[in-house]
């Protein structure tokens, strides 16, 4: 499983160029997304009013226990990132030498990004299909970014956006449970 990981890892990890390196260092820093965030805190006032306070602090609960467990984990687990690997870490294409902590399994990054993507959209319900679409892709892209600055193998990213979807859907299940009435008539 090792050798499968770091042949998609050296492949996907190659796949870059000057451009890709500026896009993807920014991407990786997440605050990019601020204007999605904002959507998203619309989108709930929209839907429920002076109640979207309780969405806010959902999603910071979700935030915090996708981003907790990953770090639990990463000190359990141990596994050393692409770059912090003395066996492959000179083959690894860097950006600006960043090399990330020592540990990378699961991906805090796919885990906290896929599992608000899955959270929002289970309690938004968007009518808009870009709207679902937007949060995949934006947690796609940053999930692939860590793979592309070498800090991530595949199996990191798979694993953390995995963690994080099932921790989003329970935190989605469980402001459902709240029956917080919407006040768009949803």
């Amino acid at each position: 499983m090792q050798q499968i990981d770091e042949s998609v890892l050296f492949f996907l990890n190659g796949l870059n160029n000057q451009f890709f390196d500026g896009f993807f260092w920014y991407v990786t820093k997440g605050i990019i997304y601020l204007p999605l965030y904002l959507l998203a805190v619309w989108f709930g006032i929209k839907q429920f009013g002076w109640r979207a306070l309780i969405l806010v602090a959902f999603a910071g609960l979700t935030f915090a226990l996708t981003d907790q467990s990953c770090a639990f984990i990463k000190d359990a687990v141990c596994r050393l990132r692409p770059t912090q690997d003395p066996d492959i870490s000179s083959l690894i294409h860097t950006v600006n030498n960043y090399r990330g902590g020592l540990y990378g399994f699961p991906s805090a990054h796919a885990c906290n990004t896929f599992g608000m993507a899955v959270f929002l959209c289970g309690v938004l319900r968007p009518k808009r299909w870009w709207f679902t679409a937007a949060f995949f892709v934006w947690a796609a892209i940053l999930s692939y970014s860590r793979i592309y600055l070498g800090v991530h193998y595949p199996l990191d990213i798979l694993c953390g956006g995995a963690m994080g979807a099932l921790i989003g859907w329970g935190m989605a299940v469980a402001f459902r449970k709240l029956q917080i009435p919407r006040i768009d008539n949803r």
